[in-house]
């Protein structure tokens, strides 16, 4: 199997770092002679090779996974509240017509025109015998990566496998959590040692705290959340890469096509009323359904919770204050307050542009669990080739990003502090596409520039490292040895000419 070159400008999973896995996995399959680690081999390359990232949304029960889905999606496409559908793993791809597949458990799969309202609740009249379902849709949210949508992962009590398996092969997973406890660990522990192609580590998942809107009584549940928020991104820092806070139903609203100018219009209505009435009625949701003397019918007043909720409405209100009166000013205030931003941004810096080194991490992880013990002494001798090759590709640049990831997002929380200098030096490094922009040099600085540069940044590093926070040294740490490996490391046939201090300060 050709894997072909691909240039590091390339955006997508199957970089120059999982390229290279590809190559060895072949490589070893090839040498190979029992047939299950063949197949095994197979279908990880297969995997490996896929176009685009597969992102998947999980959960317990009621997290609000649907509706954060269809935010992401930007139109109503995954089936909300207590249908057959919010049972069945859903998978949405980008493709060229709007259809349903419907994959049975016999292996047999029907395709089902997609409804043009209601997403899959309407396509699908029928579970049969299902085992989950494809969304196909010319959706432009999806010409980046392939989104996963599942069940409750406590659904009767106990950790619904059909949901396990989707996340465990997922490239990245976004874990909600309406208020975070000990189940959820338990759930996302299960995630990561669930069986899957690949093997996800806390830099692929992401938390969401789904409904900051029930975790305090104030109007503004933001200054409540972001507290939860930063303490448990601190708490299950060994299972999730950071937690994010979310207004759910706000961000479904404003990213969809639901909201018109009459919902603004009976916003307006409700606006105009005597302000301290209205919020008193805003306190519960059975006050505004009763209101007898409304400004709104009864039905708009339902149709206003159902795309606001309660705290939407709230927001709605202090948005018409501001002066934003239209649908479109509407949906862009809503936008703001939702958080969705920030989940968005989580996705496409983290999972989408870290794809590369994310899936071929997550790839060596597996090939980790593959069983090295075999009884046939060929297959024994290519495994153990394989784990040489894997070692040294562990100690590719990209790779080390997985983990100066996590340092990004400990800086923007505040759990570390840094000067600017440092900090624009850490963001190269993270996120630089090759060796020269790790070291904050100009795309094709020549090998002597890039050696000088490394050299002059790893003892601003090392000093770093003396000081008393744990977080700062082990991110620091990961620097430093990422600089040393891009300075000792040399094209084919070069040897560069070590610094004078190399000797006092060896790589690890």
């Amino acid at each position: 199997m050709s894997t072909g070159q691909m240039s590091t400008e390339e955006a997508g999973p199957v970089g120059p770092v999982t390229s290279r896995l590809v190559e060895l996995c072949v490589q070893t399959r090839d040498r190979l002679r029992t047939p299950e680690l063949r197949d095994r081999l197979d279908a990880l390359v297969t995997r490996l090779s896929e176009p685009r990232i597969r992102v998947a949304v999980g959960g317990r029960m009621n997290a609000g996974k649907s509706t954060l889905a269809n935010a992401l999606l930007q139109e109503r496409l995954a089936a909300t509240g207590a249908t057959e559908t919010t049972r069945l793993v859903t998978w949405f791809t980008h493709g060229h017509q709007a259809r349903l597949r419907v994959h049975r458990r016999d292996g047999t799969e029907r395709v089902l025109p997609l409804a043009a309202t209601g997403g899959v609740g309407a396509s699908l009249d029928t579970t049969d015998d299902v085992a989950h379902l494809t969304v196909e849709t010319p959706n432009d949210a999806l010409s980046r990566y392939t989104l996963i949508d599942t069940p409750g992962m406590d659904s009767l009590s106990k950790l619904d496998p059909d949901s396990l398996a989707a996340l465990a092969d997922a490239d990245a997973v976004v874990y909600l959590m309406p208020h975070p406890g000990e189940r959820d660990v338990e759930a996302i522990e299960a995630v990561r040692s669930w069986t899957g192609d690949l093997r996800l580590g806390a830099a692929n998942m992401i938390g969401v705290l789904s409904r900051i809107d029930t975790l305090s009584g104030e109007d503004d549940p933001w200054p409540t959340a972001r507290r939860v928020a930063d303490r448990y991104a601190g708490e299950l820092r060994a299972v999730l890469s950071d937690v994010v806070p979310v207004a759910g139903l706000l961000a479904e609203t404003a990213r969809g096509p639901d909201f018109g100018e009459a919902d603004a219009r009976a916003l307006r209505a409700l606006g105009g009323a005597e302000r301290a009435a209205v919020l008193r009625k805003l306190r519960t949701v059975q006050r505004f359904r009763g209101w007898e003397d409304a400004p709104l019918g009864a039905d708009e007043r339902e149709r206003l919770l159902e795309l606001l909720g309660l705290h939407g409405i709230r927001v709605g209100l202090a948005l018409l204050d501001d002066g934003r009166r239209s649908a479109a000013a509407l949906l862009d205030g809503l936008a703001e307050h939702s958080g969705l931003a920030a989940v968005l941004e989580r996705i496409e810096t983290v999972f989408v542009a870290g794809a590369d080194r994310l899936r071929a991490s997550a790839g060596i992880a597996a090939l980790e669990h593959l069983g090295w013990d075999v009884p046939d002494e060929v297959d024994r001798r290519a495994l153990l080739a394989l784990q040489s090759d894997l070692d040294r590709l562990r100690l590719e640049p990209a790779l080390r990003q997985v983990d100066l990831a996590a340092a990004l997002v400990d800086l923007e929380a505040g759990r570390m502090r840094l000067g600017d200098e440092d900090v624009a030096r850490l963001r190269d490094l993270a996120t630089g596409t090759d060796d020269a922009r790790r070291l904050g040099l100009p795309a094709g600085a020549g090998r002597e520039e890039v050696a000088a540069a490394a050299a002059a940044q790893i003892p601003q590093w090392r000093r770093l490292e003396a000081r008393p926070s744990r977080v700062l040294q082990r991110h620091v740490r990961t620097a430093r040895e990422l600089c040393e490996h891009i300075l000792f490391a040399s094209p084919a046939g070069e040897t560069p000419t070590p610094p004078s201090w190399q000797a006092r300060t060896p790589s690890r």
